[in-house]
């Protein structure tokens, strides 16, 4: 029975890392993938606090200026390339709201999105 769950868990664990190809992040984005988000609750709750954001560009979607792809577990914050951007301000954030950032993904350059292991914050 442990063999079979151990069979299981690989396989779910690599289906959700296949997952990271399987999105577009444009120039202008920063995407953080949350752990445990799977109600519209959980995604409102997360947009009140990202939409205060100091480096946000909320003209680019709708209401509070943050996308929510709770099937991905995924956060889409459009970014203002001409202010500072602080990922930790955003892990803040979800980690205020209950969860947990487990990746964040950019593409500054345009060119090439680049995952990163989002820092685990204490308190």
């Amino acid at each position: 029975m442990k063999k079979y769950l151990l069979i299981l868990v690989i396989l779910f664990s690599s289906a959700i890392y296949s997952q990271d190809l399987d999105f577009n992040v444009e120039k202008d984005e920063m995407v953080l993938e949350v752990n445990g988000m799977v109600c519209a609750m959980c995604a409102f709750g997360i947009q009140e606090g990202l939409s205060e954001l100091s480096f946000l560009n909320n003209k680019k979607f709708k209401a509070d200026g943050i996308e929510v792809d709770l099937d991905t577990q995924m956060i889409y914050i459009p970014i203002d390339l001409s202010k500072t951007i602080d990922a930790l301000e955003a892990i803040q954030i979800v980690k205020d709201a209950g969860y947990d950032t487990v990746s964040i993904y950019t593409n500054f350059d345009g060119k090439s999105i680049k995952k990163k292991a989002a820092p685990k914050l204490v308190g």
